[in-house]
Formats: structure tokens, sequence, C-alpha cells
């Protein structure tokens, strides 16, 4: 799997009973915001910290929302 850097701009990061879902996709088509995103999808890690470090590999920072 090839992953780019910054190839994603929707990164959702949410915990569910001790797990850290990692959901991404596209937000914008065309340069036009769409609602509700594309999600492409979905990962989960045991912590907070390598959830975070995956969502940077794969988008942007600005991207990235964290709900908890």
């Amino acid at each position: 799997m090839n992953i780019m850097k910054n190839s994603y701009d929707y990164c959702e990061i949410s915990e569910n009973q001790g797990e850290y879902l990692v959901e991404y996709g596209y937000q914008t088509y065309n340069g036009k915001i769409i609602s509700p995103p594309i999600k492409i999808g979905d990962r989960s890690f045991s912590t907070e910290k390598k959830a975070l470090r995956y969502a940077k590999k794969i988008t942007s920072r600005e991207c990235i929302t964290l709900e908890k």
C-alpha cells in the first residue's frame, strides 16, 4: 500500500472502549466542500500516540480532528 503524505483531506480520530479509531477520506471534490465527507477507510490503534502518528503520515495536521 503506497500512501503519499498529505493525500487525504479528512481525518478523524475517535476513542471507543480503549481503542482509537482513525477514519480518513476526502472532504473536497474539485475545490468544493462536500458533506458528509467520503470515507475511504479506517484503522484502529491501541494508544492515542500511535493513532496520531498514523494520522500525521496520511494527512496534514490542519485536517486532523480528535474526539474524546
